[in-house]
């Protein structure tokens, strides 16, 4: 009988059985504008980007906060006990640190302290951001897995998530929304509300007075960090595209739990920031090289992906590196005057592109 209604389900359309993915066109039509950018920062260890109030990049790289100047010399800023998960610059200059399970801010003298807490639990800080009232907005992806372990909460089914806002003067954290599928990027807009991205649903929404508004959603991809754009909307980075396999696996509870129980994490069937290093990947069989080519259009194990949306969160244009490329794992965005700088977390680098100029070629 079970059989005979997922059977009817399937053939109905029924949500649950359903292995759709949106496809990638109109203003996600694939191109190769990541592929084929500048790259002007290649360091093991990068995790996110910030601009400094007089214009330098700012990058979390290892357990130090670098700055690069226009020069090109790097200067360590700040070096701490363990990985920089999260980076940003507040309103008044200051600069905020996440460290996975802890926040720091720069106090008046230019020294990270820690944050209070309270009877919050922190456990896997992915983003941080100002909300332009003496705020800051902090993205906690999960509360049972770390942040180097975000595919255990994809294929654990996580939605321990959780969206803070911490009040400086008074130091007190705040949460806005939990229960989220793996918050992974917070920013705010110009309507006062907190925007929150949520990976494992494919969306991004908006928190304003304890409600919850769903802006983009169906997303061909995994959102994470959110930023302003120049002249209005935003930057919105997805660290991995959606395939049939890794939503089949995910609805087939028995595979998927001996799989995590039988096989090492790096060979799961699940996305990935890179790809193409190790014979032992798991393959779909449009993924197979013919004649040693990787097809763009293959599925993808991994992929780069940053999408310009407008102020109310509908897409407009994208950047993309493709199936075979190597500027995958996107997971940071930021735009200083009229260039857009990318971190592709899989290749270790920071990549430049003209995001005015880009933008007239690839708008649909």
């Amino acid at each position: 009988m079970v059989k005979t209604l997922s059977a009817l389900k399937s053939m109905l359309g029924g949500k649950t059985t359903s292995l759709s993915i949106p496809i990638m066109d109109g203003p996600f039509k694939p191109n190769n504008l990541l592929e084929s950018a500048t790259v002007v920062v290649e360091r093991e260890g990068l995790e996110d980007l910030a601009v400094a109030d007089d214009g330098a990049l700012l990058a979390a790289c290892g357990r130090s906060v670098l700055r690069f100047e226009p020069s090109g010399e790097c200067i360590r800023l700040a070096e701490f006990d363990r990985k920089v998960t999260a980076l940003a610059v507040l309103s008044d200059g200051a600069m905020a640190v996440g460290l996975g399970d802890a926040v720091q801010i720069t106090d008046g003298n230019g020294v990270f302290r820690n944050i209070e807490v309270g009877n919050q639990k922190l456990v896997a800080v992915n983003a941080l951001q100002a909300d332009g009232h003496g705020s800051v907005l902090i993205s906690d992806g999960s509360l049972v897995h770390a942040y180097d372990a975000w595919s255990h909460d994809l294929l654990g089914k996580g939605r321990t998530g959780r969206l803070f806002s911490y009040e400086r003067s008074t130091s007190s954290l705040t949460v806005l929304a939990s229960g989220l599928e793996y918050s992974f990027g917070a920013c705010a807009d110009d309507r006062g509300r907190a925007l929150v991205s949520e990976s494992w649903r494919h969306r991004v929404s908006a928190v304003v007075g304890g409600s919850v508004k769903h802006l983009a959603t169906a997303l061909p991809g995994y959102p994470s960090r959110i930023s302003r754009a120049r002249g209005g909307g935003f930057w919105l980075c997805l660290f991995a595209c959606r395939t049939q396999l890794v939503e089949f696996v995910l609805k087939e509870d028995d595979y998927r739990e001996d799989m995590l129980r039988t096989i090492r994490p790096e060979h799961w069937i699940a996305p990935a920031l890179s790809s193409g290093d190790d014979f032992l990947e798991p393959l779909q069989g449009g993924g197979v090289k013919q004649m040693g080519v990787l097809k763009p259009w293959a599925p993808p194990r991994s992929y780069g992906l940053v999408v310009r949306m407008d102020a109310n969160f509908a897409p407009r244009y994208s950047f993309h590196s493709r199936v075979g490329g190597k500027h995958h794992g996107v997971v940071a965005a930021v735009q200083r005057g009229d260039d857009l700088f990318v971190l592709s977390k899989g290749a270790s680098r920071v990549l430049k592109l003209s995001a005015g100029q880009m933008g007239k070629e690839t708008a649909p």
